[in-house]
């Protein structure tokens, strides 16, 4: 509009890009619904237009995996008969007794190998879900001639799920500090997790033998993918001098923290620190030290053939995921003529389109994970899709008094750049070398980038029904559909793989969204 003000003449021509030179207005947005003699609408109406649509949409979903798929595990298992070596897709359950050579089972009675861990979360957002959103679209038309720019903004679409045991808030400041709801308060004591005023300090009740607490197994199996090796470590599960007389007295809560035992029994001589188990039953534990009769240390070993390969189970498990469109196009129209047919009332008319669309696709997957021997970690990966290119559309509508039916169909040739970002921190309470813990692991923070180029290809119909209220607004309500090829998702991309995550390329896939329409339109 202040371009034309300022240009120095403006040309007397119909349908200019921005309104005729002769376009005249009464002002009368509230006047009745112009019908002619035969009670049809005029349809050789000129002016501006705005409306304002607020969008129902559906996005698609997809089940959605936590953890890789593609790990194959091996361990060789004594069953009391034969040594084996087993395999299978997934990961075998932690071995707390080993069963030796010298042992006598009976052959009948063999003991069973270890079960096979698989990923439990495999129906994760995004899901399908219907969100809110806005369209906003501002233009001008001389009977049916005339340009429109269409903003879209949203819906966005957030989901989000937890898995596993919460901690509970024992303060009421909402900031979980308690154990999970699970353990009874009957087998914790003041030493248990807890800070000042916590009910759990209470200690009202017997105790889990003195200060052990076989804490910190962790509810929901994720299976990562690791170099040779990074999961074994010393393990101190076991008293080393009773085994199974007395059974698994702590857990991978064990000296990180220090929530469990500090020291062994009280023989020999000397009170031990925690020794690591012997796993192999050799008589030699996996870390420790030989002392004298008058307690003097003559010898500190290592035993790695008591190594052991660890599970990861998390406590709870936090997944969000979000999806958003917006986009903006902006199109020139052209009517048909339809002075060709011999019909009194040709409440029927036809328009193309053509013109560029932007439109944006931005999905983001985050995983937030508590416990286990990573202790906190999280790891957020998004795609952000940025089409753009050529559209073209086709508008039908048929007018009948003050009701008006439309559809309109539009493609877009679009080209896709695709940016994939990743960024987390995995293992917070990982200490190299430390027992119940990898040998050599430790924190890891990540930041990951790269850019996917694709053809994209968008369809949209959009079908209205208007009724005037005046002569110059409408209420309509209407459906629309998109299909989007080609676009890349956060969530199947990425790969679950220690110390560093990383991406899976997945390839383009199809994304369907489905919606309402509920709008008002104003004509100047």
């Amino acid at each position: 509009m202040v371009v034309v003000a300022l240009a120095g003449a403006a040309r007397a021509q119909e349908n200019l890009p921005f309104g005729p030179s002769n376009y005249e207005h009464d002002f009368q947005q509230f006047a009745p619904f112009d019908l002619d003699l035969d009670n049809m609408a005029d349809d050789q109406w000129s002016g501006y237009f705005f409306e304002y649509n607020k969008l129902f949409w559906s996005y698609s979903g997809e089940r959605v995996v936590v953890g890789n798929e593609e790990l194959e595990d091996e361990i060789t298992w004594f069953d009391g008969v034969q040594t084996v070596t087993l395999s299978g897709d997934g990961q075998f359950a932690e071995v707390i007794y080993q069963v030796n050579p010298q042992d006598e089972v009976d052959p009948d009675k063999p003991v069973p190998p270890p079960h096979l861990i698989h990923n439990t979360l495999r129906d994760v957002p995004p899901d399908a879900g219907f969100a809110l959103g806005n369209r906003y679209e501002v233009g001008y038309q001389d009977q049916g001639h005339g340009w429109l720019l269409g903003i879209l903004d949203g819906p966005e679409l957030n989901q989000s799920q937890f898995y596993g045991f919460a901690l509970q808030d024992t303060n009421d400041d909402g900031v979980p500090d308690g154990l999970p709801p699970f353990i009874d308060t009957d087998y914790t004591n003041a030493t248990d997790i807890a800070n000042d005023g916590n009910v759990f300090q209470q200690g009202n009740g017997p105790t889990a033998g003195g200060d052990l607490r076989a804490f910190g197994w962790g509810s929901v199996p994720i299976l990562f993918e690791t170099p040779p090796g990074y999961l074994t470590g010393f393990r101190d599960y076991l008293n080393v001098l009773a085994g199974a007389a007395i059974g698994t007295q702590v857990g991978p809560m064990a000296y990180v923290g220090n929530y469990g035992a500090s020291t062994e029994d009280d023989e020999p001589p000397i009170d031990f620190f925690r020794l690591a188990d012997d796993i192999d039953e050799d008589g030699i534990f996996g870390t420790g030290f030989i002392v004298d009769a008058d307690g003097n240390i003559i010898l500190i070993f290592t035993d790695f053939e008591d190594l052991h390969e660890f599970n990861i189970f998390f406590d709870s498990v936090f997944v969000r995921s979000t999806t958003e469109t917006d986009g903006v196009e902006l199109m020139w129209t052209h009517q048909l003529t339809n002075n060709h047919y011999q019909a009194k009332h040709q409440n029927n008319r036809l328009s193309i389109s053509g013109g560029a669309r932007f439109l944006r696709l931005y999905d983001q997957f985050r995983v937030d994970a508590e416990g286990s021997i990573l202790g906190r970690s999280f790891w957020d990966t998004s795609f952000t899709n940025q089409i753009v290119g050529p559209q073209v559309a086709m508008s039908w509508v048929n007018q009948r008094q003050r009701w008006r039916l439309s559809a309109d169909t539009r493609f877009l040739f679009g080209y896709n750049v695709a940016d994939w970002d990743q960024l987390g921190l995995m293992g917070e309470e990982l200490i190299p070398g430390a027992l119940n813990r990898p040998l050599y692991a430790r924190p890891t923070a990540f930041s990951h980038g790269l850019r996917e180029l694709e053809f994209s290809p968008v369809a949209e119909l959009r079908v209205q029904a208007s009724y005037h209220v005046w002569k110059g607004a409408a209420l309509k309500l209407g459906y629309t559909g998109s299909y989007i090829g080609n676009i890349r998702r956060a969530a199947p991309s990425v790969r679950y793989a220690l110390p560093e995550m990383g991406y899976v390329d997945t390839g383009g896939e199809d994304f369907l969204i489905n919606g309402f329409d509920l709008g008002v339109e104003f004509v100047y």
